[in-house]
């Protein structure tokens, strides 16, 4: 037992007295606490009596606190203040932060997936709400959004933007495509293969046309026969063995380290964009946020593709 009980035989008589000095009144106090005017007077003459203390006065109708009430009022106060401080951290550190997090279909598929049962193997009191979104220029805001991805500069009003991953895109297909149709020596030689395309509606990406030509091919001759409405299944046809697609560096990563893809020719496209990790600026971030935040940047998506590919 704490030695304190032998002073205040209840931790109740301490409440009471906490809410009656506050407020300077029983009544008030009583309305608090949910009980009755009398049961405040009376839990206050039982603390005076196991103290020894006289702890109110009433000076004209007023109800005052003595100069020994006072010291007793700061120091409960003080103590309660650090209690409650204590109990907050330790209920925030072991409860479940919710974080809700928007990607492309493709993020969230080719890079996002593989990766999630290691997030949650380190912080398993974490969850994730992940949604679905083909647009870059989302409120994230008003439609409740914690943390996203969006490429460009990294210089938007209204949002704290970090560098993720250097948009560099490369042409790849499956092994087997290639042993099928024939080596691919340079980006020319793409215009004698079947090129996967995709046009999303809401979001401008780099297509093969930018490529070729920056790779100082002409795209006067370039076919469509294929056109996807998002780069995930330009991917996915590509690893079926349909053709050749664009590949973002660390969406096709996995793949390609898999041997489920290959780099027929190694000449990239860097647009000077870069995919950057976003979060509203208006709103302080929750704890969850931040340490996802920060497991995604320490996931190293700018690394080489090739390093340990397949091939």
């Amino acid at each position: 037992m704490h030695r304190l009980r032998s002073l205040v035989p209840s931790a109740n008589y301490l409440f009471v007295f906490e809410a009656a000095a506050r407020r300077q009144s029983f009544t008030g106090a009583a309305e608090e606490l949910n009980v009755s005017q009398p049961a405040v007077s009376k839990t206050i003459r039982l603390l005076e009596e196991a103290t020894g203390l006289k702890l109110f006065r009433r000076e004209h109708a007023r109800l005052e606190l003595t100069a020994e009430g006072k010291r007793l009022y700061k120091e409960t106060q003080e103590a309660f203040d650090h209690l409650h401080m204590v109990i907050s951290s330790l209920r925030q550190k072991h409860s479940r932060d919710i974080v809700r997090v928007s990607f492309s279909a493709s993020f969230v598929q080719l890079w996002l997936l593989p990766r999630l049962k290691a997030f949650k193997a380190q912080h398993p009191d974490i969850a994730l709400r992940i949604a679905e979104s083909s647009r870059d220029d989302q409120d994230l805001l008003e439609e409740d959004i914690d943390l996203s991805a969006r490429l460009g500069t990294g210089k938007w009003p209204g949002i704290h933007a970090w560098h993720f991953v250097t948009e560099e895109v490369w042409p790849v297909c499956s092994p087997a495509y290639l042993k099928e149709h024939g080596p691919i020596d340079t980006p020319a030689d793409l215009l004698n293969h079947t090129l996967l395309h995709f046009e999303e509606r809401h979001r401008s990406r780099v297509g093969w046309r930018e490529y070729l030509e920056r790779n100082d091919v002409s795209a006067a001759k370039l076919t469509q026969d294929f056109v996807f409405t998002d780069a995930l299944n330009s991917i996915e046809a590509a690893v079926l063995g349909q053709g050749v697609a664009l590949g973002w560096k660390h969406l096709v990563h996995d793949h390609l380290k898999a041997g489920k893809l290959v780099c027929p020719i190694r000449a990239s496209y860097l647009t000077g964009q870069s995919i950057h990790i976003v979060m509203p600026a208006q709103r302080p971030p929750k704890r969850g946020t931040e340490i996802f935040r920060d497991w995604l940047m320490e996931q190293n998506a700018d690394a080489d593709i090739f390093a340990g590919a397949a091939g």
